[in-house]
């Protein structure tokens, strides 16, 4: 695997995105911060010089927001990624499941978009699960922040907003 592949392998599984409707009387909330994750498996195939197909687990840590107040702080979980890339283009998706400090759950789908000097770039969507989260929708871009171990852990940074049903 070619080293440019090799990075984007090691970003992909870190994709957000979030849907950018809200509930009518909401107000929204901004999602700006980062993240660390990391692989528990990681299949990688080779299928032809120039494309690679990806499929992984990962274990988000927890998300670190600018505002010390947001309802994502901390929420942790784990994510499923299949990604593909041909002639260094991306095109995939991953589904997190995050549960915040009080246990309640939120899915998080991202969607790379594209790539920058430090790695895999995308959109993301927030979808409300349980308790407070449901009914709960926002969105935004994503982008790489660097990598860490062996290429085993990763880092993402996120912008946006999200809204929680009044």
């Amino acid at each position: 695997m070619s080293d440019k592949n090799l990075k984007l392998l090691s970003n992909a599984i870190a994709i957000l995105s979030l849907g950018l409707s809200l509930p009518e009387g909401a107000s929204a909330a901004d999602a700006s911060g980062c993240y660390g994750a990391y692989y528990s498996d990681l299949q990688v195939l080779q299928v032809a010089k120039n494309h690679t197909v990806i499929t992984a687990n990962a274990f988000g840590t927890g998300y670190a927001t600018t505002d010390p107040n947001s309802p994502l702080k901390g929420a942790a979980g784990p994510c499923l990624l299949f990604n593909e890339i041909i002639d260094g283009k991306p095109k995939g998706e991953a589904r997190c499941v995050r549960t915040d400090p009080q246990g309640d759950q939120l899915l998080v789908i991202g969607k790379p978009s594209g790539t920058n000097s430090t790695g895999l770039t995308g959109t993301w969507e927030l979808r409300g699960l349980t308790g407070k989260w449901v009914g709960a929708t926002g969105g935004g871009d994503w982008w790489d922040a660097g990598s860490g171990k062996g290429e085993k852990h990763y880092f993402l940074c996120f912008k946006g907003t999200f809204e929680m049903k009044p």
